[in-house]
């Protein structure tokens, strides 16, 4: 009988009625009898004797293979990137590569092969092959007694595989041959080989057919040919001997091979044709260095899909994540990811060229922080990128440099760092917007304020210049400028604690029990009781990017069993933080960042210097961020496409280290080069706009109301505009009534001055030839500085005096509506005559 009759009467055996003479022995008592039967073929040959009763105790004390035995506990996880291609493996605690393949995927050829070289009788035996027991026989007699010489059947190799018994004692191999031909009582010969093909030690960690074919071949095990086939088979009898990936392993294993082959066509498994085409087949063998590495680092990415992963599985299965993490080990998962290779691939190559964290001073030599060097403390610095569109995660970062163990310290995701400015427009800007607490026109006054109620003698907060404060700002230049003074002022008079803490929510940053009252001004400019990372802040802004609707951030899709079952899938649900009109307004503002100077107010955004995507195609929104101290330098950003955070600093291991002047710009430099890259190729588009909702008006940017002829000769106003086309929320416009009260033209006498050298107010006496006027600035709510020492406001210099009159001519009038009304009443009696 040929063995492909044998393989097929095999596949139809279940299918018989009549029971054959094997079937009635597969009872207990014809077990018995073969069980005897072979054990009394071994003994009987044992020089010295064994016993019967040893032998008979030997079998009765035998543990018996289970069902449960015979599944796979350990099994390779696969993590694949977001195009479906595998970035690592998880071979557990084991380090043990082992993919499951069923029956229908081994090729015939590999079968054969097998069963060539390890267990020719194979579809004839029941477990154990008494030719091979008597071969065994003759080498325990040859050797004295000592066991030189398996025997074993695959049915045996099962049992000695799935058990991990592989100890050399008469023992053992009782129990082997007892277990084995209890085993094909069990299971049909497809089953046997499909478990072999699953369980045998195939070399270099890789455990079963499957991984084996892609580890040294680069192909599923389905599409292996018969040369192939026949390498690997000849593997599993000496692994570390038949090794390809050593000279001297390669070719034992092409000798082997050939053995192989030889023995296929002696059992006319094969033709003579296919022999000598499979013989001088030239075997490729994917280079070591080729391949996921157990002992290779685990990326950023990974492990943080890996921590997703087991916390959502504890989450969901009611599970610890200890035991979720030895499933996600152990279990033969596949774990498909959001990763974009091309773009972390863009990221790893900025993060791991020195250039982008400079430790020299080329010019000089000297080192650019003393106080790093000082405490041997490298910069460092991490980035998280984000489809805002979807929620995906593409890429993370978390350090400076080569990567050196799985699982370690990750800043892009682990650290909580400070985030200063950066965190404006999530906290205090983008929800009072929203609210329609402000607009983007909403003029705040740029003056030195004592917001601290623990220290209420104290200016705070102060500017980035703590000397410096412009007056009049309106919502969009305060973005423009990073202005302190006017976030810190929207959430006490406009914001407050509550909304702050929604909206902060809304978008996944959950700081409710640090941000205690009103009084927690700290926020509105990133002061932070517990910190913040690059993947929150990614993500954070995200609703900006995305139309108001923030996605949570995600490293995963989905996560299969090694059977195609779901065991989690991604599917938390959106969340409107902002309207489509006020995430449009936000993303209108966050340009100005990166964008010159366009306006009398201020010169170029804080990013303009360093940020530019396709040549300034690319349209950029974002946001820097510098802490007070100096220890964090942050910036968020995001194009039509995608989203991302930089953080740069130091870890402040022994002692707190500012980031010197040199280095402050490295956020923004890393932020740019990196997304360059992943913007290679990209059309620049425009941010979207809504169709509806939105107005616009022409206001004066010193008032946010509509502009008058008087804006435009505003004395700060030279080359660039104080009048600009603004967008508003519908319904939240000034009306076109509303015009423009701060700029105002009053006669003025050039003779008399106040303290700061503005001149004063004309009164009756003044020579009206003299007389001049001059377009100048009157604040709605008049600014009184609390304290001499307190610094002087900029715009001070462009404001009318109102209600101060000239020293030099006349009787002076007491207030303005003397000389503009000519109002006949009495004088207020001075102090001096209030006695």
């Amino acid at each position: 009988m040929s063995n492909q009759k044998k393989i097929k009467k095999v596949r139809q055996k279940k299918d018989i009625i009549v029971p054959t003479f094997w079937q009635i022995f597969s009872s207990t008592f014809g077990t018995t009898i073969k069980i005897i039967f072979a054990v009394l073929l071994l003994t009987g040959a044992i020089v010295g004797g064994l016993g019967i009763g040893l032998v008979v105790g030997f079998v009765n004390s035998a543990y018996i293979i289970t069902e449960d035995d015979l599944e796979i506990k350990t099994e390779t996880t696969l993590i694949f990137d977001s195009e479906g291609i595998v970035i690592e493996k998880l071979t557990g605690a084991d380090n043990i590569n082992r993919e499951q393949v069923g029956f229908a995927s081994i090729p015939v050829h590999l079968q054969h092969a097998i069963v060539a070289i390890e267990d020719e009788r194979f579809y004839d035996h029941q477990g154990f092959d008494i030719i091979r027991i008597g071969g065994s026989i003759v080498a325990l007699v040859q050797g004295g007694g000592e066991i030189s010489q398996g025997g074993s059947t695959l049915t045996q190799q099962v049992y000695k595989n799935i058990t991990g018994r592989f100890e050399q004692t008469y023992e053992r191999k009782f129990q082997e041959i007892y277990n084995a031909i209890i085993l094909e009582t069990k299971l049909d010969k497809n089953q046997i080989i499909t478990k072999y093909a699953n369980v045998i030690n195939m070399g270099n960690g890789s455990y079963g057919v499957q991984s084996a074919a892609k580890m040294y071949f680069n192909k599923d095990v389905s599409d292996i040919n018969i040369a192939e086939a026949a390498l690997l088979a000849g593997i599993p009898n000496k692994p570390y001997e038949f090794n390809p990936y050593t000279e001297e392993g390669l070719e034992a294993s092409i000798e082997r091979q050939h053995l192989v082959l030889a023995k296929m066509l002696e059992l006319d498994f094969i033709t003579l044709e296919e022999y000598q085409e499979a013989y001088a087949y030239e075997l490729v063998i994917i280079p070591k260095e080729d391949l996921l590495q157990a002992d290779r680092p685990t990326t950023y990415f990974v492990d943080q899909v890996i921590s997703d992963v087991i916390t959502q599985i504890a989450l969901e299965k009611g599970v610890t994540e200890g035991v979720a993490s030895q499933w996600v080990y152990n279990n033969g998962y596949r774990i498909y990811t959001t990763m974009d290779s091309s773009i972390q691939a863009s990221m790893d190559e900025v993060f791991n060229d020195s250039t982008f964290f400079p430790v020299i001073d080329e010019e000089t030599g000297e080192a650019i922080n003393y106080d790093a060097e000082k405490y041997a403390e490298i910069p460092q610095a991490a980035m998280v990128i984000i489809d805002q569109y979807t929620g995906e995660v593409k890429a993370i970062y978390g350090g400076n440099g080569e990567k050196i163990g799985s699982r370690t310290y990750d800043r892009a995701t682990q650290a909580f760092r400070q985030p200063g400015s950066a965190f404006k427009p999530i906290a205090i800007y983008g929800p009072s917007i929203d609210l329609k607490l402000i607009t983007a026109g909403t003029i705040v006054d740029d003056v030195p304020v004592r917001l601290d109620p623990k220290n209420p003698e104290d200016l705070y907060p102060t500017n980035y210049n703590a000397k410096l404060y412009r007056g009049l700002t309106s919502i969009r230049n305060a973005l423009k400028a990073s202005i302190n003074v006017i976030a810190a002022r929207v959430f006490v008079e406009y914001l407050g604690r509550d909304n702050c803490v929604d909206y902060l929510e809304r978008v996944g940053i959950d700081r409710g029990e640090y941000i205690y009252d009103d009084s927690t001004v700290s926020v509105a400019t990133g002061g932070l009781e517990k910190g913040v990372n690059p993947l929150l802040m990614a993500s954070a802004f995200t609703a900006f990017a995305n139309e108001g609707i923030y996605i949570p951030d995600h490293t995963y899709r989905e996560v299969l069993d090694s059977k195609d079952n779901v065991v989690i899938k991604f599917n938390e649900p959106y969340v409107e933080a902002y309207s489509e009109q006020a995430a449009f307004i936000m993303t209108d503002l966050l340009q100005e960042v990166t964008k010159p100077a366009n306006t009398s107010y201020w010169s170029n955004g804080t990013a303009y210097s360093q940020i530019n995507i396709q040549d300034r195609a690319m349209p950029v929104a974002g946001k820097t961020g510098t802490t007070s101290d100096f220890w964090d330098k942050w910036f968020v950003g995001y194009t039509p496409h995608y989203t991302a955070a930089v953080w740069y600093g130091y870890d402040n291991i022994i002692a707190p280290i500012e980031i010197t002047k040199p280095e402050r710009n490295q956020a923004l430099i890393i932020w740019n080069a990196v997304m360059n890259k992943v913007h290679e190729g990209k059309e620049p588009i425009a941010f979207s706009k809504p169709t509806t909702g939105i107005v616009e008006r022409t206001i004066c940017i010193y008032s946010g109301q509509i502009a008058t002829d008087l804006c435009s000769l505003d004395p700060r106003v030279g080359s660039m505009p104080g009048v600009i086309t603004e967008y508003f929320i519908e319904g939240t416009e000034p009306s076109y009534f509303d015009v423009c009260q701060v700029h105002q033209i009053i006669p003025q006498c050039p003779y008399s001055q106040d303290l700061y050298g503005r001149n004063l107010l004309a009164n009756a006496e003044c020579p009206e030839d003299e007389i001049i006027f001059k377009v100048g600035i009157v604040r709605p709510i008049p600014y009184i500085p609390m304290d001499p020492e307190d610094p002087l406001v900029r715009d001070m210099e462009f404001e009318i005096p109102v209600g101060e009159f000239c020293t030099v001519h006349g009787i002076q009038p007491e207030t303005i509506t003397d000389i503009i009304n000519n109002d006949d009443s009495e004088p207020v009696p001075s102090e001096d005559n209030n006695n």
